[in-house]
């Protein structure tokens, strides 16, 4: 059974979530950490579980959701793994351009080691994400997916109440919607919205209450 821990990481808030299962394994979605402090949080959160990372995965590649991504790598000798569509993003708006674009210094991590296409199963311990692939507030935008435990992982896709932006390179609000139309409002109401910013909520909140969903 997987279990979730999520962090609140950098000036811009990003959700970081450490999702470790039975034997230990963890998973570490959106490296957002920046400051000291955070770094610390996050590393001794997993020492004091004894837990084993395994990999790094990025819901979507624009700089704040892996501000942390190079420390946390070298920290647990583990690779970043995200859409292959970051090719798309990065063509006109890649991270050195991002952070001039919003005035940040950061480390600027390599292009993803392994890249995930929609469908994809990871694996941790006896567990499975599948990835969805949900463009429009950028092209390699992905949530992740536990069916067994009614849990998903919704990057900037889909937030309590709202939807993630659409006004940066590539973004795009018809494609974003419909691709939550499809891929998460089809799921068990119940299943539980980690969100990338804000408070978690679930899929049958989203369906009566979001009013950017045009339902």
């Amino acid at each position: 059974m997987i279990q979730v821990k999520a962090f609140t990481f950098n000036p811009i808030q990003v959700n970081c979530y450490v999702i470790s299962a039975e034997n230990n394994e963890c998973l570490i979605i959106d490296p957002s950490c920046y400051f000291g402090s955070e770094y610390k949080e996050l590393f001794q959160f997993i020492k004091n579980r004894s837990l084993k990372p395994v990999g790094m995965i990025a819901t979507h590649f624009h700089f704040d959701h892996v501000m942390g991504a190079v420390k946390v790598g070298k920290e647990y000798g583990i690779q970043l793994a995200g859409h292959e569509d970051y090719k798309l993003l990065f063509e006109n708006f890649d991270l050195p351009t991002q952070i001039q674009f919003f005035d940040f210094e950061m480390e600027i991590p390599n292009p993803p080691e392994k890249l995930l296409k929609d469908g994809d199963i990871i694996h941790i311990g006896n567990e499975v994400l599948k990835v969805l692939h949900i463009p429009g507030h950028s092209p390699c935008g992905i949530a992740l997916l536990c069916e067994q435990q009614n849990i998903v992982f919704s990057g900037d896709i889909l937030f309590e109440g709202s939807i993630g932006r659409t006004d940066l390179y590539m973004g795009d609000s018809a494609l974003l919607i419909s691709g939550i139309q499809k891929k998460l409002l089809v799921l068990n109401e119940n299943t539980v919205v980690y969100s990338g910013h804000g408070a978690f909520t679930t899929i049958g909140d989203e369906k009566r209450n979001n009013p950017f969903l045009y339902l």
